[in-house]
């Protein structure tokens, strides 16, 4: 069996010891191989100090199968998704870590608007470990161009946001864009569609000079102090590759993603009179609150399967899917955009909130939650998980529903929720809580935590 080498969002890892130059070059030969050296690729990356020796590392494989290649430049994942639905390009791939440290890189690919699935990810795992590559004569290897995506991209964008809003007159709007990818996007975007933007960390820059990649509430406290201290409507935050939006309001307080995947999802199903809105397995049940009160319905699917759902999605059903930071626009296409998300969020404040993310925020309930983990070793998660349904299905009353595709999610018919899975990257597992009562939720952390105490405990001696 071939080492995998994707994880739940493509693959990353450090530069020195996962990542390498042999890697990059190995992807872009079995990538070739899989298109069995015919078509086109795009290729582009953020701003990391590593993304040069990658990309040519990479280039270079994909050329030597016969596959003609696109190099785009720094652009956002998101534009890079969008480029692999152009006529005569296969597959697009991004060189990305996407929140990860400076010292990390990374890949991910898009055909037809969404992320490879899984079997497609194994063709190219089995590929790299076997070395089984098709080989260009001489006089077929691919040629190499370079294309600006920029004004396409933007421009569909802007197009998707007037379906649903119009144009602002000038409501202020702050942008952090990590020095990432997105820099030269959606502030330009957002003046587009008449928002007057300020930006911070909003040059370029592998070494994330302005704050973390990952805009996570720890990482963003001077954006928050700088969002309290003006008289910005919105403040709007990415990762370094602009599939992620964080989103601050006017009183430097950082918005709960689960309610930012609410609004969106309620919007789109108005929007369409219902249909199904897929989230991850992590998600709060306030989203499924806002949606079936519009007629939608709510599926969960475990972390990374989006794109699976999505590509099942035959006939159209699924008008919106998100995890936690990056929503799904399906009317744009099956990608996450966090530029795209920036822009409806942007309007949703000016045209809802009456210039206020404070009021617009009013209209989606705040719940209390938890998200937290244990220690968990490797070797017992294969048997933590059968003891903890166990425990936990005799100590919780009101049950409604039980949920086992990633973990174990019980929901119960107060609207409270208590999920627990283990991590497939440290030997760790995680407890996630949502309630519409503090004291609901304590009172579930206290079950949930014995359980996972108890359980872990039991592994161990049967190890």
């Amino acid at each position: 069996m071939a080492k995998r080498l994707f994880g739940t969002s493509g693959i990353r890892g450090s530069i020195a010891e996962n990542v390498t130059t042999d890697l990059a070059l190995g992807l872009g030969r079995a990538l070739g191989t899989y298109l069995k050296g015919t078509g086109g690729v795009g290729v582009s990356t953020d701003a990391r100090t590593s993304r040069e020796m990658l990309r040519g590392a990479f280039i270079s494989g994909v050329l030597s199968t016969g596959v003609d290649v696109v190099d785009l430049g720094i652009v956002p994942m998101p534009t890079t998704a969008f480029h692999s639905v152009f006529k005569g390009i296969n597959a697009s791939v991004i060189i990305t870590a996407s929140h990860n440290p400076p010292a990390d890189n990374g890949f991910k690919f898009f055909t037809r608007g969404r992320e490879f699935i899984r079997t497609e990810e194994v063709f190219l795992e089995e590929r790299v470990e076997d070395k089984k590559f098709l080989i260009a004569d001489w006089s077929q290897v691919g040629r190499l161009s370079h294309y600006d995506i920029r004004d396409d991209f933007l421009g569909r964008v802007k197009e998707f946001a007037l379906e649903r809003g119009s144009i602002s007159s000038g409501t202020r709007v702050l942008v952090d864009a990590a020095n990432g990818a997105a820099t030269n996007y959606t502030p330009h975007l957002l003046r587009e569609l008449g928002f007057s933007v300020v930006t911070i960390n909003s040059h370029q820059d592998g070494y994330f000079p302005g704050r973390p990649a990952e805009p996570s509430p720890k990482n963003l406290q001077d954006t928050m102090r700088i969002a309290k201290e003006s008289d910005f409507a919105v403040t709007l935050c990415h990762d370094g590759d602009g599939d992620r939006l964080a989103v601050i309001d006017e009183e430097g307080r950082f918005i709960d993603q689960n309610r930012v995947i609410a609004l969106f999802a309620r919007d789109e199903v108005k929007r369409h009179d219902g249909g199904r809105v897929v989230v991850s397995i992590d998600t709060s049940s306030v989203i499924d609150e806002l949606v079936k009160a519009e007629g939608g319905e709510v599926v969960r699917a475990p972390l990374g399967s989006l794109q699976e759902r999505l590509a099942l999605d035959k006939e159209g059903i699924i008008i919106f899917a998100s995890e936690p930071w990056k929503p799904i626009f399906t009317d744009l296409g099956g990608w996450m955009d966090g530029v795209a998300g920036a822009a409806r969020l942007s309007q949703m404040v000016d045209e809802i909130g009456d210039e206020s993310c404070i009021k617009l925020m009013k209209t989606v309930p705040e719940y209390p939650m938890l998200r937290d983990n244990i220690p968990c070793p490797d070797e017992v998660k294969p048997r933590f998980l059968p003891i903890v349904k166990e425990i936990l299905i005799q100590e919780i009353t009101g049950v409604e529903k039980i949920l086992e595709e990633d973990g174990i999610r019980i929901e119960r018919n107060d609207g409270s929720y208590l999920l627990v899975r283990v991590s497939g990257t440290e030997p760790k597992a995680r407890l996630y809580i949502g309630a519409k009562t503090q004291e609901t939720l304590d009172s579930l952390e206290k079950i949930g935590r014995e359980a996972m105490d108890r359980a872990t405990e039991q592994a161990l001696k049967r190890s």
